[in-house]
Order: structure tokens, then sequence, then C-alpha cells
């Protein structure tokens, strides 16, 4: 199921400064309004893992126009961030792919300091929140 936040951008001197106002205290960055959104995306997907890890309260997100009539709103650029939530329990599967892909995934997991689980399950998040 893909959940939608509301991202408030700023344009700030040396990019853009995006906060969440359903997550206070975190926030993320990008030197070009896009780079901004990809970030907190990544940066959001990140935050509400640690929080399912520590067994923190998810929020659900409030709707447009109540972040749009907040005072620190005022000047913002609101950006929809959608995502699929974490659950916080995995699951083990068995799958069948291209011995050429399975390579090029490893070797990109391998670069990015990621196990080739993570690396899919990032890709599959990517994916599936710009549907």
């Amino acid at each position: 199921m893909v959940i939608e936040y509301i991202g408030l951008a700023e344009k700030v001197e040396d990019g853009y400064s995006v906060f969440f106002p359903d997550f206070p205290g975190f926030g993320s960055a990008g030197d070009t309004l896009e780079e901004a959104r990809k970030n907190a995306k990544e940066g959001l997907i990140a935050h509400i893992e640690l929080m399912v890890e520590d067994g923190e309260h998810i929020s659900k997100p409030s709707s447009l126009d109540k972040i749009m009539q907040l005072s620190d709103a005022k000047g913002c650029i609101p950006l929809i961030i959608a995502i699929i939530p974490p659950s916080g329990k995995s699951q083990r599967i068995n799958i069948t792919m291209d011995i050429a892909l399975l390579h090029a995934i490893d070797l990109a997991a391998t670069s990015q300091h990621k196990t080739r689980s993570a690396l899919l399950a990032e890709a599959a998040q990517r994916l599936l929140g710009e549907l």
C-alpha cells in the first residue's frame, strides 16, 4: 500500500531544504528541487525504518490542505512523497533472473555497501513510488 506524505521545500542559499510536518525533527536537502525531492524520499524511508525498529508510532499522513494551512508552510513548495511504509518484518523469497543482471545487481550493491536484498528493496520502493 502506497502512502503519501507531504514534504515542504524551502529555497535556501545553496539549494532547497525539505521538512515533514508529520515527522518533526526530520529534514533533508538538495542542490536542486528534484534532488531535494529524491533525497527527501530516500531519507523518509530510512527514517521510518528506524522508527519501526525502535517500536515508535508512525503517524498517518496529514492532508495537503491541513499541511498548507500551517504557518510553517508559507512560501514553501509542497512535495508529495509516495512511499511503501516498512512493516519491520522480512520474508525470505526465491526469485529467478538472468545471471548477468544478478551480477550487475551484486556489483552495484557492493559499490554502495549494501546487501543484494537492500538494493532490490530500495529499487522496488523507488519503482512502486513512481507508479
